[in-house]
């Protein structure tokens, strides 16, 4: 009688407390959406996004490229940037080249347009990219 006793008030509690829809697991896991500064025209997924982005960039890199006296065939410059909250890009560094090379790719990438900032849970971030040009 005891045993019956206690399932029906086991059952009865449970019933009373429970809602629909809500359930209770050993672990939760939190997920934060997290997308790339977006060139303007750029859409799909985030894979897209960020390839449309570094395609968009090199592409307006070499648009417009005025190469230098200094110039050598085979050049391989580094630059490093931010994309910072605004959707503004600001130069970190830029290596190999020839000094005029390296101001003309910092000069191409300082006039790219305004994109969408990167962004992690709807909060905008700076980004960081490291862009390798050959000439």
């Amino acid at each position: 009688m005891k045993k019956l006793l206690i399932a029906a008030l086991f059952l009865i509690g449970g019933i009373a407390f429970a809602q629909e829809g809500v359930t209770l697991k050993r672990s939760t896991t939190l997920k934060i959406e997290e997308a790339p500064p977006t060139w303007p025209g750029c859409s799909g997924s985030i894979y897209q996004k960020n390839n449309c982005f570094r395609q968009k960039l090199a592409q307006h890199v070499v648009t417009d490229f005025k190469f230098p006296s200094d110039y050598k065939k085979g050049s391989r410059v580094v630059v490093v940037m931010n994309v910072n909250t605004e959707g503004k890009p600001e130069i970190v560094s830029v290596e190999g080249g020839t000094p005029g090379l390296r101001e003309e790719v910092k000069r191409q990438i300082l006039t790219m347009p305004e994109v969408k900032p990167g962004h992690s849970g709807g909060t905008p971030e700076v980004r960081k990219y490291t862009l390798p040009f050959t000439f």
